[in-house]
């Protein structure tokens, strides 16, 4: 059971509601594309999306 978390800035979760379930869709589908076993049983794939503040992310160690 593959277990995939995503996350990004919470605004752009925020100014598109919609962006979430439309990437869990997408990455779902890459999973099954890659980890269907050879008896063609796709696996069960959860998806989390996690919109995180601004301010809690740092690129080479500054807050930005």
């Amino acid at each position: 059971m593959p277990l995939v978390t995503i996350k990004m800035f919470e605004h752009r979760l925020q100014q598109d509601p919609e962006l979430a379930e439309r990437l869990a869709v997408a990455i779902d589908e890459v999973v099954a594309e890659h980890c269907t076993g050879p008896d063609g049983k796709r696996p069960d794939t959860w998806v989390t999306v996690e919109g995180v503040p601004r301010s809690q992310w740092t690129f080479n160690g500054k807050t930005r």
